[in-house]
C-alpha cells in the first residue's frame, strides 16, 4: 500500500481508514491537521493518524548486545568505578568472572556470597547487564592451559545449587549464562576431574538448567556437545517459551580454520557443526571473543572484513569481547574500514518503520496500534522484553505506561519487517485530554523497568520539528502523534 505524505506534516497524516485497522475507540483530534475535529464536530471513529520514521546509521549503545567490557578483576571485587567508565565509555555489557578456585574443595563461603550480591549491586546501579561465567582457574597464556585444575562433579553441583539464589535474584542483570566450570577458563575441555565424559558434563548441563532462571540462556563451548544432547533443534517457539535454553559461545572466533579446536579437524564434520550453529544462531545468543592462535600450528585467522562480516550475520552474533585479540582483528576492521558496520550490526538493531493508531479513545476501552518494526542487525532479542505504549500529557509531563498485547518483541527477526497489531487496554481512571503517543521497550523486570537506561533506543533519528525523538530519561520514543482521550 502506498501512503501519501503531506508536505504540512512531513512525517505523519491524518487518515481515514486507509490502513483496514480495527479501530474501537472514537472522538477527538490527534495533534494531526483533521479539519473535523477543529470544527468542533466528533470525528468517525475510523479516523486514524500514521506516522513514518527515519532510520539512522548511529551507532545507539543498548542493553545486552555489542562490544562487552571484561572486568579486570574477579567479580566479587566489581567496583562502581569500574562499571562506570565502561558505562560512559559505551558498554553495555560486561563479563564478569565468578572465581571459585580457592573453593575446589570446599563450600562457597556465605562471606563470598555475599560479596557476589553486592556486585551484582554495583553493576544494577550502573546500568550494565553482565555475561557470567564461574570457573576454577584462569591460566594466563593461550598454551598454559594443560595444568589447569577444575572440581570434582559432586563439588560442581554442590556450588551451583548455593549460586541458584543468587543468580535468581539478580536475573535482572544477567544478560546470559556460559556454562563454565569444567576445564581450564572453565571451557569445557581438559578438565583434571575427567568432568567432559558425555554423563558428567550432562549432569553439569542439568544442574545449570536447574540453576540459572528459566528466562535465561547458557551458552556452552563445543558444537558436538550441543549436537549430542538436541541433534533436531527446535521451532522458534521452544526458544521464546523458554522451553529450549542452550546456547553457543565460540571464544577463538575466526581464529583458525578450526577456530582452535572449537570445530572437528574433518572437513565434512566441521561443516556439519558449523550448518547447525547457523540454525542455533536463530534461536539462542550468540557470542564470545577472537583469540590468538599460538596453541594452532598453520593456522589462518580470518581477519578481513568480509569474514567478520559474512560470519557475524551467519551465526547471529550478539556480542564479541573489546578487548581481545584487537591486534589481529578489531584493529585490521578498522583499518579496512567496516568497524562502525560490526558495532551497528551486532546483536538486534530495531528502528520504527511506521505507527498507526485512531485520533481518540475512550477511557475503559482497547486501543488498537499497527506497528512495523525493521531489525537491521544480526539477531534477535533473546531475553523477554515488554512492548509498552506510553501517554504523556503535553503540559505536566506526567506519564501513563500501558503494557500491549499482541507481539512479543523477541520475534522480530534479523533482516525482517515485523507487521504487529498492539492492543492496550486504557485505564478507566487516565486523565482525559489530548496526549502525546510514544513507544517503550523496557527491561521486563520491575527493578529496571523504569529505568531508561535498560530501555532500548530505536535505530530512528530525532526529528525534533514534528515532535519525533527519544527521551534517554524514561526510555521512550516519542512517535510525534497525538490521542484524544476521553
Amino acid at each position: 500500500m502506498t501512503k501519501s505524505v503531506s508536505k504540512a506534516k512531513p512525517r505523519f497524516i491524518a487518515l481515514s481508514s486507509v490502513l483496514g485497522l480495527s479501530l474501537v475507540a472514537c472522538g477527538g483530534g490527534s495533534g494531526t491537521a483533521h479539519s473535523a475535529a477543529s470544527e468542533g464536530t466528533p470525528p468517525s471513529s475510523s479516523a486514524a493518524v500514521i506516522a513514518v520514521f527515519k532510520p539512522s546509521d548511529a551507532d545507539f549503545a543498548n542493553p545486552e548486545r555489542g562490544f562487552y567490557r571484561a572486568a579486570q578483576s574477579d567479580f566479587d571485587q566489581l567496583t562502581a568505578a569500574s562499571v562506570a567508565e565502561a558505562y560512559a565509555a559505551g558498554f553495555r555489557l560486561m563479563y564478569v568472572r565468578i572465581n571459585l578456585e580457592r573453593y575446589r574443595d570446599a563450600d562457597i563461603p556465605a562471606a563470598y556470597l555475599d560479596r557476589l550480591e553486592a556486585a551484582f549491586a554495583t553493576a544494577r546501579a550502573g546500568g550494565v547487564k553482565l555475561i557470567v561465567r564461574a570457573t576454577y582457574n584462569y591460566p594466563r597464556g593461550e598454551t598454559e592451559y594443560r595444568d589447569a585444575q577444575d572440581a570434582p562433579l559432586a563439588r560442581v553441583k554442590g556450588h551451583l545449587l548455593q549460586l541458584k539464589p543468587v543468580f535468581s535474584r539478580n536475573a535482572d542483570v544477567i544478560s546470559v549464562v556460559q556454562a563454565g566450570f569444567i576445564g581450564a577458563w572453565g571451557e569445557w575441555h581438559t578438565s583434571s576431574n575427567n568432568l567432559t565424559t558425555p554423563d558428567n558434563r550432562t549432569r553439569i548441563r542439568d544442574a545449570l538448567l536447574d540453576a540459572v532462571p528459566a528466562t535465561r540462556f547458557i551458552q556452552f563451548r563445543y558444537p558436538p556437545y550441543l549436537q549430542d544432547w538436541t541433534p533436531g533443534l527446535p521451532a522458534l517457539d521452544k526458544a521464546v517459551t523458554g522451553a529450549f535454553r542452550l546456547g553457543f559461545h565460540n571464544d577463538c572466533f575466526l581464529a583458525s580454520q578450526t577456530d582452535v579446536g572449537t570445530f572437528d579437524e574433518d572437513a565434512a564434520a566441521r561443516a556439519g557443526q558449523q550448518a547447525y550453529l547457523d540454525q542455533l544462531g536463530d534461536l539462542a545468543p550468540f557470542g564470545g571473543e577472537t583469540c590468538n592462535p599460538a596453541d594452532d600450528p598453520g593456522a589462518t585467522p580470518r581477519t578481513a572484513c568480509a569474514d567478520i562480516l559474512a560470519e557475524g550475520a551467519r551465526y547471529n552474533l550478539t556480542y564479541l569481547n573489546d578487548g581481545y585479540y584487537r591486534r589481529l582483528f578489531h584493529d585490521n576492521w578498522t583499518k579496512e574500514g567496516c568497524m562502525a558496520e560490526v558495532r551497528r550490526s551486532m546483536g538486534y538493531r530495531l528502528g520504527l518503520v511506521s505507527v498507526s493508531h485512531p485520533t481518540a479513545a475512550t477511557r475503559g476501552s482497547d486501543l488498537t496500534l499497527q506497528i512495523v518494526v525493521r531489525n537491521s542487525g544480526w539477531a534477535r532479542l533473546y531475553n523477554p522484553r515488554p512492548i509498552q505504549v506510553v501517554l504523556r500529557d503535553p503540559v505536566s509531563g506526567a506519564l501513563r505506561r500501558i503494557e500491549a498485547r499482541g507481539a512479543d518483541a523477541r520475534r522480530w527477526l534479523p533482516g525482517a519487517e515485523a507487521t504487529e497489531t498492539l492492543t492496550i487496554t486504557l485505564p478507566a481512571d487516565v486523565a482525559v485530554g489530548t496526549k502525546e503517543m510514544w513507544l517503550a521497550l523496557p527491561d521486563a523486570d520491575s527493578r529496571l523497568g523504569n529505568d531508561g537506561r535498560y530501555a532500548i533506543r530505536p535505530a530512528n533519528a530525532d526529528d525534533p520539528a514534528i515532535g519525533q525523538g527519544w527521551d534517554a530519561t524514561f526510555g521512550a520514543f516519542a512517535l510525534g502523534t497525538k490521542i484524544d482521550i476521553r
